[in-house]
């Protein structure tokens, strides 16, 4: 499984790669434009967004631009998020993501989500 891993946070960044890289194959980007150009030329199965990104950005933001680049239908994406309230998940699944994902992330709860 290929996993494309979007967060402003370089130490967030650096401890979900190592973790998930483990055993999948993990691409890590802290800037949402390098995302999507990296998704319009490589396949993925999963996306993990932040749900808080720099310049006021958020998830949704960062899927949209990556959506753009890469058929949704294709991918399953989920948000990174330290806390969301139940109004702030329904608006995250309504824009087309799987789910959200509490971080920290573990590599159990991680295999649970999407399935493997």
């Amino acid at each position: 499984m290929k996993i494309l891993l979007v967060d402003d946070e370089q130490l967030d960044l650096f401890i979900a790669k190592k973790l998930l890289g483990q055993e999948f194959e993990v691409e890590g980007f802290m800037e949402i434009e390098e995302a999507a150009n990296w998704a319009s030329v490589n396949s993925f199965d999963v996306a993990l967004i932040d749900n808080y990104l720099n310049a006021g950005k958020q998830a949704g933001d960062a899927f949209r631009a990556i959506a753009a680049k890469r058929d949704p239908s294709t991918f399953k994406a989920f948000v990174l998020t330290n806390h969301v309230d139940d109004n702030q998940a329904a608006n995250l699944l309504k824009l087309g993501f799987a789910g959200v994902i509490l971080k920290p992330v573990s590599l159990e709860k991680f295999k649970q989500l999407v399935g493997k």
